[in-house]
């Protein structure tokens, strides 16, 4: 977790998705495509690719998927990843305009009401902090790579994996150490995977159009943004 400003506790939190749920794109896939031109690892974006292709191939879970991400990171430095990725989310979330405004709209309407704003992603700290700051978003739930000594990545991760139903576990924690009374909080999500989110908060707003997500909005009585 990491807080980006100084907050005394409230009783209300809106927990948020990022990823094509207030920005249109997948920030973690994205931001290796960019991070392969600009550090021109052509064989590590194959080598990316060709897994990837063959874990959704093989229907591996999305928490499988999410730790195979970061072992393909594995030997960078953290620091370098900061640094890039405030450039990325210039060039690829702000100058293209990737943000869905009505849950932007949204999230500005928990800030006037003084209610906390937090991000629950499986992205990481050098892609959502800027995000985050730019929004100006309280807090932040994410997977938190291992570093060494030398602040470089090792390829583990550490901590609650935030996403799928470690994002419940995630919040239900959080929650308990900020005194913030889930049956009164907002959950917003656009994806199958964020069902346990949605779930373990009063207030859930499902964000898109599929099918499968709409009836179990209409199921759940969720609101449907």
């Amino acid at each position: 977790m990491m807080q980006t400003k100084s907050n005394t506790n409230q009783a209300i939190a809106a927990f948020f998705d990022v990823d094509e749920t207030l920005i249109t794109i997948k920030s973690m896939f994205n931001f290796f495509e960019y991070l392969s031109e600009v550090k021109k690892l052509h064989d590590l974006k194959v080598q990316f690719d060709d897994a990837f292709k063959q874990a959704r191939a093989n229907n591996r879970p999305r928490e499988e998927l999410n730790s195979m991400y970061y072992q393909l990171l594995s030997g960078m430095s953290m620091d370098e990843l900061f640094s890039i990725g405030k450039i990325w989310f210039e060039q690829n979330v702000v100058n293209k305009n990737a943000f869905i405004q009505k849950t932007v709209d949204r999230l500005h309407q928990h800030q006037t009401r003084d209610e906390r704003t937090v991000f629950v992603s499986g992205s990481m700290l050098p892609l959502l902090k800027p995000i985050a700051e730019y929004l100006k978003v309280d807090d932040i739930l994410c997977v938190n790579p291992v570093v060494d000594q030398q602040r470089i990545l090792t390829g583990e991760i550490t901590g609650i994996q935030t996403i799928g139903a470690g994002k419940a576990t995630a919040i239900e924690k959080f929650a308990l150490e900020q005194g913030i009374d889930l049956s009164s909080s907002y959950g917003y999500g656009d994806d199958i995977s964020d069902l346990n989110m949605l779930s373990c908060v009063g207030h859930s707003v499902y964000v898109g159009d599929h099918p499968t997500m709409l009836q179990l909005a209409k199921q759940n009585n969720w609101q449907v943004l």
